[in-house]
């Protein structure tokens, strides 16, 4: 068994090097906007702190682990917005430190708040070819294109995207990477960063005084990768209790996708608000890991009641 966990995270890291590779996943997408758009910095309407983390394929050595940290700032009577995001990612021996910025400008229309904004980031790109899980059948300096040593690349990127919400719909469009960048690049490799697009809509429907109907989806695209959508569906209780399933698509070809989702977000103190999800994997990595958790929580700041500031739902 130990064999094959090291094939297949193998296999995870000989994807990191083709172009059409997805970037990061969040199952709670609708709670973590600012990750795929710039633009939202601006349709919050009090200042908050957030902190994600995400296992992804849990128990598969070497599988993807995600943790941010971000933050959003209004001003200017609410019509612009500056926010924040550390983030950590690590799959096998890759590791990747980002630090993004994000302005956007909000415009009141008629039928709701439109915002666009733009982000800059700065990314560490790490490969530690000593690391002790590595196995080769010679040494790793053998092949041309690997190093045998840990090697670092710094990259800098710019992105932008546009949000439009009002009070029963929301939807969004964004390219958070604009550039593409090299970061491993030798006569035998090419292996850049890719503009990834991001679009994403939701909708609330009442029910009746107590519940709501909320469909949400999210479609992500890279270029030479097949594209990848979320489609949620979730009920909403008194306007602070949040439960969903979540579909991803993808998986191999004889899977019914790539996984299925259990969200819930609920507020147990005034001003936290938390956030958890588990994802059932459909493709065949499920005999080799027990699913994936994310667990948010954040931290709303505000002169007015708590209970005021949560009125609308957390993802809108």
């Amino acid at each position: 068994m130990r064999v094959r966990y090291y094939h297949i995270t193998l296999l995870l890291l000989m994807c990191q090097v083709c172009l059409g590779q997805q970037d990061g996943l969040f199952t709670q997408f609708a709670y973590n906007k600012l990750s795929y758009n710039p633009a939202y910095a601006s349709q919050i309407s009090y200042a908050e702190v957030g902190i994600l983390f995400r296992d992804q394929w849990n128990g598969l050595e070497g599988a993807p682990i995600s943790t941010q940290v971000s933050g959003v700032v209004p001003f200017d009577k609410q019509r612009m917005g500056i926010g924040g995001l550390i983030s950590k990612e690590s799959i096998g021996i890759q590791e990747s430190l980002n630090l993004r910025t994000m302005y956007s400008y909000r415009v009141p229309t008629d039928f709701g708040n439109l915002s666009g904004g733009i982000e800059v980031s700065i990314r560490s790109h790490s490969l530690d070819f000593t690391d002790d899980r590595l196995v080769a059948f010679e040494t790793i300096g053998a092949d041309p294109v690997l190093s045998d040593e840990r090697t670092t690349t710094y990259l800098f990127n710019t992105g932008l995207g546009f949000y439009f919400k009002n009070q029963r719909f929301y939807a969004g469009i964004s390219v958070p990477r604009l550039l593409s960048n090299v970061y491993l690049d030798s006569s035998l490799s090419d292996s850049r960063e890719e503009r990834h697009l991001y679009v994403m809509a939701g909708t609330e429907i009442q029910i009746n005084s107590s519940f709501d109907f909320i469909p949400q989806m999210l479609f992500k695209l890279a270029p030479n990768s097949p594209y990848d959508i979320d489609i949620q569906a979730g009920i909403l209780y008194n306007k602070e209790y949040h439960l969903a399933l979540n579909y991803r698509t993808g998986g191999n070809r004889n899977s019914l996708g790539e996984s299925m989702s259990l969200l819930l977000g609920l507020q147990p103190l005034e001003r936290f608000f938390l956030g958890l999800s588990y994802d059932v994997t459909f493709s065949q990595l499920r005999r080799y890991e027990t699913g994936s958790l994310e667990a948010m929580i954040r931290y709303t700041f505000g002169n007015n009641n708590p209970k005021e500031i949560f009125t609308n739902p957390r993802y809108f």
